[in-house]
């Protein structure tokens, strides 16, 4: 019984001992250590890691990088993290080169969140800010390191066309359907490919101590759904068409001048090159600039792409089409001729030959092709009526979209009925007879233009311009509205077009090269009345020229249009010529190079 009463007095004892030393633990823990572990757990912090993803790499037709990203560095800060917000932006301020003012607001209204997201309080700073942030983060409570992909442009060249990224506005979070501070592509090319080429960002929750350490990295199997890790998804990489050794020859050539140069392949459609002055540097448009440095760069820098989104009267490349509807219309024969004196009266108004004033004498269809007889247009005009004109205009692509992804203005085909419909008014002869040599209502893009010359470089088929290359087989003479022209009429436009590079009185013999037969047409539009008389550069002509070579067996279209330049025949045809000339010469070094290497 005593053996029995011990045993029992054993078993009842060691639970209670046990009982006493843990409850003695936990006291000592939740009450005596109770402030010290309660603030050490605290400050093992949940911390959401943004992953941004790189956006896909722009390369050239020959796989050139014209586009990719760098690294760049960003601060944010954890919004549950901020204790002191005096003390963390006289810390920051120290640092950064950002006043501590400025960076108290900002800190206030973050510490409010209450959030596990970081927030950006500073975007691609200096390597030296990064540096000091470096040497002194463990002393910068609740502030992190972003690093985050940067746009690189290594070919100024090239920036109107392939445009700029930034943060998403209102209607793109909602269409879009992505985060607040997202960047989209807001212009070019950068906005028609944004889809491909924005990926999709990324999130990693971690647990970090005190000092911001990571303690863990493996979260996301003991979070709930809604706290999953997203993986990042890098954007799609993008290869254009155009050649970026041609695109800075044609941005060479453009010089100091505002205008465009469009160089497309008169086959397939594809853009070889795409030049647009003035332009802009894509890396100070997130910058923070003044208010004064903001206004010298909107009078010196354009975001406006000119080849696709700027119209212009056509001047005398639209006889190109006027010249083809007199043909079908059956207005003219090759062998139709008039007496030019210089001017013609229509209506007891006086229209002047503006090439030449003293008159071309007896002319054809060819001569006033070829050496640019605004009166044999004028006379012939009236004839064929701004209706019948307005047929073929639209048919050759005027007044519409070329279909390029690129945005794009449409310019005006003006009609009877559309002057009826925007101005009220009626229809005179005398704007028929300016319509057709490309002045009065009509306008275009250097786009337009150049499409307009493929067609009759490549024997009378309308090509969709193209910016994208693909590994598809492009076939050629692809258009939404397949146009077929008369053949006769082609070729007889042709041979003019050849002449008036290469004949002695042509107008653009400043294209004429020793490389390749050239052929084209000049244009010079009038910017405003004939009356005013000024020495302004702003009230100097527009100098157009479309070209097209080699003559008999084209490949390349090459269209020029230079704002205010003066005369197309002096100041256009040039630059045509010199890029021709080297599209050319690229293709024969690059054909001899590849034949070396496979030897």
């Amino acid at each position: 019984m005593e053996l029995l009463k011990r045993r029992f007095a054993i078993a009842f004892l060691v639970p209670t001992l046990f009982f006493i030393a843990f409850s003695a633990r936990l006291f000592y823990l939740q009450i005596y250590k109770g402030d010290v572990y309660r603030s050490f757990s605290e400050k093992n912090i949940l911390r959401i890691l943004e992953l941004p993803a790189p956006r896909g790499r722009i390369f050239d037709r020959n796989g050139e990088k014209i586009l990719f990203n760098k690294p760049s560095f960003n601060i944010q800060v954890f919004p549950r993290e901020i204790t002191n917000v005096d003390k963390l932006a006289g810390q920051l301020s120290e640092l950064i080169d950002s006043p501590k003012e400025g960076l108290q607001n900002k800190l206030s209204k973050i510490a409010k969140k209450n959030s596990f997201h970081p927030v950006t309080i500073a975007k691609d700073i200096s390597w030296e800010e990064l540096l000091l942030l470096e040497k002194n983060k463990q002393a910068l409570q609740g502030i992190f390191l972003e690093l985050e992909p940067k746009r690189f442009y290594p070919y100024e060249e090239a920036v109107v066309l392939l445009g700029y990224t930034g943060s998403a506005d209102i209607n793109e979070l909602k269409n879009l359907h992505i985060k607040s501070g997202s960047q989209v592509g807001k212009i070019g090319v950068e906005k028609a490919f944004d889809s491909e080429l924005r990926g999709a960002d990324g999130l990693k929750y971690i647990m970090v101590d005190a000092y911001g350490k990571a303690i863990s990295d493996s979260l996301s199997e003991s979070l709930p759904t809604n706290r999953k890790d997203k993986k990042m998804v890098y954007g799609k990489d993008l290869y254009l068409t155009i050649d970026i050794e041609l695109q800075k020859v044609a941005s060479e050539a453009l010089g100091d001048e505002n205008g465009a140069i469009v160089a497309m392949d008169v086959r397939s459609g594809e853009i070889l090159a795409m030049v647009s002055h003035p332009f802009y540097i894509p890396e100070f448009i997130s910058k923070k600039t003044s208010t004064q440095e903001q206004e010298r760069r909107k009078k010196k820098e354009s975001f406006l792409n000119r080849s696709t989104q700027a119209t212009y009267p056509p001047g005398s490349v639209l006889k190109i089409i006027t010249a083809f509807a007199l043909l079908e219309e059956k207005i003219v024969n090759t062998r139709s001729s008039i007496h030019c004196p210089g001017y013609y009266f229509v209506n007891k108004k006086r229209f002047n030959c503006w090439r030449k004033e003293e008159g071309h004498g007896h002319v054809n269809l060819y001569k006033a092709i070829v050496e640019s007889c605004d009166v044999f247009f004028y006379k012939f005009s009236l004839k064929l009526g701004v209706d019948r004109l307005y047929s073929y205009m639209k048919q050759f692509g005027l007044g519409k979209e070329t279909g390029i992804v690129l945005a794009e203005k449409r310019g005006i085909n003006p009609s009877t009925a559309w002057k009826k419909k925007h101005l009220k008014e009626r229809w005179y002869p005398g704007e028929t007879a300016i319509l057709s040599i490309g002045q009065g209502y009509v306008t275009t893009t250097p786009l337009q233009i150049s499409v307009i010359t493929s067609a009759i470089a490549n024997g009378g088929r309308i090509v969709k311009p193209k910016i994208r290359k693909t590994d598809k087989k492009i076939l050629p003479f692809t258009t939404e509205e397949p146009q077929s022209f008369n053949k006769d009429s082609i070729i007889f436009l042709k041979k003019a077009l050849h002449d008036a590079v290469n004949g002695h009185q042509g107008t653009g013999i400043y294209a004429k090269s020793s490389i390749v037969p050239v052929s084209g047409k000049t244009g010079t539009a009038q910017v405003v009345s004939a009356q005013v008389e000024s020495t302004e550069k702003r009230f100097q002509d527009h100098a157009w020229f479309t070209s097209y070579a080699p003559s008999d067996s084209a490949e390349i279209a090459v269209t020029v249009l230079v704002e205010n330049g003066g005369s197309g025949g002096l100041v256009a045809a040039p630059m045509a010529k010199k890029v021709i000339e080297t599209y050319f010469r690229l293709k024969k070094e690059r054909s001899e190079a590849q034949v070396a290497k496979s030897n």
